[in-house]
């Protein structure tokens, strides 16, 4: 059994780590590998600046962040940047003595997300303080995320819904909403999961702020001791999530 460790959206997120690989921008082009939820970002924003600026292209790559970084680790895929929201897919890769380290350059929080096409739209739009615990347990409603044993932000939305039980005094919220935690009703592809959102084809998820507003998706913010994102809640709070994953 394998227990992940839980590292704050706050301090962390996004960390870029480098000379992964020999470096290929002599050649006029570098390679970036990104956690999925960067996507949009990555592709619309950064790398066209990055190659404006330097005139370098950018060759990307987007999965969930673990399961890179263990394709890097192996050397089953090489690059030159490697981009996670979350630390730990880093500790991976520095373990692999692919980097000296990471920089962190932004931080984000866990938010709820909603459908705009969901029936439940509406409802979500209206919540008050708490009533987005109720709507999630509502019969009926699809509930999706990225599978925990290889995104770091499908490990985030389980300690958040641990952390909204204890916070809304719910006990058994977690399992309630998410089942198991490698429950295959509920798990997509990280690159999926906000396109089949914006779809219609589930109705709410948790996810990173920062993914969400790219998606130019509606949601609902979460209090701090919720969303992970505040540091002096680090010991003192988020320190009650956990997670056992099989494999």
């Amino acid at each position: 059994m394998w227990q992940p460790r839980r590292w704050l959206l706050a301090a962390s997120a996004c960390l870029l780590a480098t000379t992964l690989a020999p470096s290929a921008r002599a050649e006029g082009k570098i390679t970036v590998v990104y956690a999925g939820s960067m996507g949009v970002a990555m592709d619309r924003a950064i790398a066209p600046a990055f190659t404006a600026q330097t005139g370098t292209q950018v060759q990307g790559h987007g999965q969930a962040a673990m399961a890179l970084a263990h394709l890097l680790a192996a050397k089953s895929l090489t690059a030159d940047v490697f981009v996670s929201v979350s630390a730990a897919p880093i500790k991976v890769v520095e373990a692999a003595g692919l980097t000296p380290g990471a920089i962190p350059v932004a931080s984000t929080s866990m938010v709820l997300a909603y459908s705009p096409k969901s029936q439940f739209a509406a409802k979500f739009a209206g919540a008050k303080e708490g009533d987005w615990t109720k709507l999630l347990a509502t019969p009926g409603l699809r509930f999706g995320r990225t599978d925990p044993q290889t995104d770091p932000q499908g490990q985030y939305v389980l300690y958040a819904l641990q952390l909204a039980g204890d916070y809304y005094n719910l006990p058994g919220f977690d399992r309630q909403i998410a089942g198991v935690p490698q429950n295959p009703a509920q798990i997509f592809a990280e690159p999926s999961l906000l396109a089949r959102l914006g779809a219609g084809q589930i109705d709410a998820t948790l996810g990173y702020k920062s993914a969400v507003l790219s998606q130019h998706l509606p949601f609902l913010s979460l209090p701090p001791e919720i969303n992970m994102s505040t540091p002096s809640f680090a010991t003192t709070w988020y320190s009650k999530a956990s997670l056992t994953l099989k494999g």
